[in-house]
């Protein structure tokens, strides 16, 4: 036997001697939340180590594009810090070949590079995306969404019924398009939602095979008015679904969105002994938001001003509007 192997089994029984405190820690420190920093710079990777550490997940640190890549589909990470320039495969392939898989389509991914022009070239977008040399307040709010996200890595992320996206999954999405933002001055995002108004009378009459089935046809409706890239949800306590709007370019744009949203929904709600609606809207999200709480606290808020009939449907609404009397 190697004497490493006969070193390693010693160390290992000295260990299981100290007795069950021992043992109760590496259980801790395994159901931490697992995160892959995937950059050459040593020290950056320490810098990285020590943030992660504060926000509770255990690290695994990869140096080369190659190896990052075997690893993402090995162990299939809760989050990835990943640089864009890298020994062997690009960053930029790298998060191609993981939004393009189902499999790892989901994992949050944060972009941090110093190349400005390779950051704003990506076809495809990062969760969120930081410039080096990144600065402690940076840092800060990353710790910051990253303790948000801890509680929901271990939860399914897609719903039974309709294969969208849980609500939890959801909200760990808006923290980094919220953290995003507040990166780029001027930019906004959106969180378009689709109430089913009527949804609880009709589950105490329905059979709950055949409510699910309703759920699922809908989620198909939904889901083809959008991009394959983009994160839809589906809140089974709201009735709702919800997808994020990442790039507004105008106001204009959210509404004709809702407006397809709307249309496509009407073929299944057609059935009068449905007696189901669906009300539509955009919440514009910009930095005069601080927090998800702020966020979801404004589309309930907005769901019920349109239940009231308060609003038409589809209706476009934003902080200012929404606190306009406060």
């Amino acid at each position: 036997v190697h004497p490493m192997i006969v070193s390693r089994v010693r160390c290992i029984q000295h260990d299981l001697e100290a007795g069950p405190g021992f043992l109760a820690s590496i259980i801790i420190w395994m159901d931490k939340p697992l995160a892959l920093i995937v950059e050459d710079d040593r020290d950056i990777v320490a810098l990285y180590r020590h943030v992660l550490d504060i926000a509770g997940y255990r690290t695994e640190i990869v140096l080369d594009g190659t190896r990052a890549l075997e690893r993402i589909f090995a162990i299939h990470p809760d989050i990835i810090l990943l640089d864009l320039q890298l020994p062997g495969i690009s960053g930029v392939e790298i998060l191609t070949r993981i939004r393009s898989d189902p499999s790892t389509a989901a994992i949050p991914v944060v972009v941090i590079t110093a190349n400005a022009n390779l950051a704003e070239s990506l076809s495809v977008e990062p969760d969120l995306l930081l410039q080096k040399p990144v600065n402690i307040s940076q840092l800060g709010e990353l710790v910051q969404r990253l303790q948000a996200t801890r509680g929901v890595m271990t939860e399914p992320v897609h719903d039974r019924a309709t294969g969208l996206y849980t609500l939890p999954f959801f909200e760990v999405r808006m923290n980094f398009s919220l953290e995003r933002i507040r990166q780029t001055v001027g930019r906004k995002f959106g969180v378009l939602f689709a109430e089913l108004v009527n949804l609880d009378a009709l589950s105490k009459r329905m059979q709950l095979k055949d409510l699910e089935a309703l759920q699922r046809e809908l989620a198909v409706q939904f889901k083809s008015t959008f991009r394959p890239t983009d994160t839809l949800a589906w809140s089974a306590g709201d009735g709702c679904f919800l997808s994020l709007i990442e790039e507004i370019p105008t106001p204009v744009v959210p509404v004709k969105i809702a407006a397809r949203v709307r249309d496509s929904l009407r073929r299944s709600l057609e059935d009068p002994q449905l007696g189901l609606r669906a009300n539509l809207g955009v919440l514009l999200c910009d930095t005069a938001y601080t927090d998800i709480k702020q966020i979801t606290a404004d589309l309930a808020q907005a769901r019920a001003l349109l239940r009231e009939g308060q609003y038409a449907s589809p209706a476009i609404f934003d902080h200012a509007m929404l606190h306009a009397g406060n």
